[in-house]
């Protein structure tokens, strides 16, 4: 019988989009002395939807707009389903995100003529509030946080496929992943103290879909069968235009 490669972690994250650079990043800062793992499908700052993103990102910054404002931008343009929670916390949260990636990070957004941060029309919005690098946004904020990521000595399993949640032996928490390496088609296991889903949605269960290839459902499908708890699963992101070349 083969055996399988162990392998020990503190903290786990799965996925390597925003959210699970900025997870892994941001648990680096709280500690350095923990043992961070980012376990990827494909190779870490190469794929994923954040990557995909060419529009911007949008903050109230400017003289004249406010959170509030975006606030309502964001509860109308959801046609008042969104959790309002999540959706104060977003707007809320976006302003210190957008300090952190330049300020911290090192990402450089386009610049209006007196030095600040320059914010273009966006769908949806009542003001100009989307902060961007040209049309290729996704890529300066992905390449940054991978270079972060690099600096600060997290490991990396890279072309690794996460299959199952592996729980305890009480049965009451998660303590570790089994993943295939896709570069030689053996199984790893990593016991991990936390683990962190950056997985991402499923669009890729619909014959036309947008984002990433990546985004396969797989992450999720997962924290079912482990039995935690999934919401608002109906809701799937397309973007109009990719539906429309479909």
């Amino acid at each position: 019988m083969t055996s399988i490669e162990t392998i020990k972690t503190d903290i786990l994250v799965l996925g390597s989009g925003g959210a699970g650079l900025f997870a892994a990043l941001h648990a680096h800062q709280a500690n350095p002395n923990l043992h961070i793992t980012i376990a990827v499908k494909g190779l870490l700052g190469k794929c994923g939807c954040t990557r995909m993103v060419q529009g911007g990102y949008n903050v109230a910054l400017a003289e004249g707009d406010s959170v509030e404002r975006h606030f309502m931008d964001t509860i109308e343009g959801g046609k008042w389903l969104s959790d309002q929670e999540l959706a104060w916390t977003l707007v809320t949260k976006s302003v210190e995100r957008i300090h952190e990636l330049e300020n911290e990070l090192g990402c450089f957004f386009d610049r209006n003529p007196d030095g600040t941060i320059h914010q273009k029309a966006f769908a949806g919005q009542t003001f100009d509030r989307t902060v961007h690098k040209g049309d290729l946004t996704g890529i300066e904020i992905i390449n940054r946080l991978a270079e972060q990521v690099w600096a600060r000595g997290i490991h990396r399993l890279e072309e690794h496929r996460a299959i199952e949640l592996i729980k305890s032996a009480d049965g009451k928490a998660i303590a570790g992943v089994l993943m295939l390496n896709m570069r030689t088609g053996q199984f790893v296991m990593v016991r991990a103290k936390a683990v962190l889903l950056g997985t991402g949605g499923g669009p890729t269960m619909y014959k036309y879909h947008t984002p990433s290839g990546d985004k396969s459902c797989d992450g999720l499908a997962m924290a079912l069968r482990a039995g935690l708890v999934l919401r608002d699963m109906e809701m799937v992101q397309f973007h109009p235009t990719g539906m429309l070349a479909g």
